[in-house]
């Protein structure tokens, strides 16, 4: 098999939350809305998509896309190669840092927020191959 992308999804009550919080923080881009979905974007990388979705949407086929986010069992990673300063802006504009800067024994750099849907966003330090 050949795909070309992978992209993700949240079902969610609180899509004007969960927009303002990818926007805010980690500065995605809408790239396309209507009051039910919103299509946000990585604004260096367009075809990087994060999808929100207004759960009990009727033009929506299956009921497991139906269904809202159980608020468990997944995170995002975000990858940078300025964590320092990344952390450093974040913390000064106040973002709801729920783990600061750690250097784990494994050798991953990083920190981590909560998004409204109660997601945990791990921001990473790029590592280099060895």
């Amino acid at each position: 098999m050949k795909f070309q992308n992978i992209q993700t999804g949240i079902i969610t009550d609180k899509i004007k939350e969960t927009k303002e919080f990818y926007q805010n923080w980690l500065g995605l881009e809408v790239k396309f809305e209507t009051d039910w979905f919103v299509l946000l974007c990585l604004p260096n990388r367009k075809e990087i998509e994060l999808a929100i979705m207004a759960p009990n949407q009727p033009q929506v086929k299956k009921s497991y896309f139906q269904k809202p986010y159980q608020n468990a069992g997944i995170w995002f990673i975000f990858e940078t190669k300025e964590i320092q300063k990344v952390f450093k802006t974040m913390k000064e504009q106040n973002a709801p840092i729920d783990l600061q800067l750690t250097e784990e024994e494994w050798g991953d750099v990083h920190f981590t927020l909560i998004d409204p849907n109660g997601i945990g966003i791990d921001i990473v330090q790029e590592r280099t191959p060895n």
